[in-house]
C-alpha cells in the first residue's frame, strides 16, 4: 500500500476514533453534569443518538486533525526525536485549538460537555487517541513476516 493511501485510511480511521471518543465522552459529560441517575440503556441510547447526529463536529474534528499531522509531518523532519509523539500531540492539540476557535467565534463551545475543564480535556484525549491511530497506520505500519523456504 503507497504511504499516500496509507496516509489517507489513518486520517480517515483516527478522524472516526476521535469523533466516536469524544463523542461518547460528550454524552457521558452532559449526563454527570445534570447530576441525576440515568441507567445504563439510556445512556447508551443518548450516546448512539449523539454518534449518529453530531456529524457536523466529525467534519470539524477532520480537518483540524489534518492540519494537525500535517504540520507534525513538518515539524518530526526537524525534531526527530519527536517523531514518536508527534501525532498523538498533533491530536491532542487540534482538538484544543479547534474547541479554542469554537468558543472565540461563537463566545461558548457549541460540544456543552466541553465546556467544563474535564469535558475539555476528554475531547483533548480523544484526540490524542485519534493521533496514535493515526500513527499506528500512516507511519509505524506492521511489519510483514516472510516465512523461510521450506528446506532453507
Amino acid at each position: 500500500m503507497t504511504r499516500f493511501i496509507r496516509w489517507i485510511l489513518g486520517l480517515i480511521a483516527a478522524a472516526l476514533v476521535t469523533y466516536v471518543i469524544g463523542t461518547a465522552l460528550n454524552s457521558q459529560s452532559v449526563i454527570a453534569m445534570h447530576d441525576i441517575s440515568v441507567s445504563f440503556g439510556d445512556r447508551l441510547n443518548m450516546t448512539l443518538f449523539d454518534i449518529s447526529n453530531m456529524v457536523a463536529y466529525l467534519a470539524i474534528i477532520a480537518i483540524a486533525l489534518l492540519i494537525g499531522f500535517l504540520i507534525a509531518t513538518l515539524l518530526k523532519r526537524f525534531l526527530p526525536n519527536l517523531a514518536r509523539v508527534a501525532y498523538p500531540i498533533a491530536g491532542a492539540a487540534a482538538m484544543a485549538v479547534v474547541l479554542g476557535a469554537m468558543y472565540m467565534v461563537f463566545q461558548t463551545i457549541p460540544v456543552s460537555g466541553a465546556r467544563s475543564t474535564m469535558g475539555f480535556l476528554s475531547q483533548v484525549l480523544a484526540g490524542g487517541i485519534g493521533g496514535w491511530v493515526f500513527a499506528r497506520i500512516a507511519v509505524w505500519p506492521a511489519k510483514s513476516v516472510i516465512p523461510a523456504k521450506a528446506g532453507a
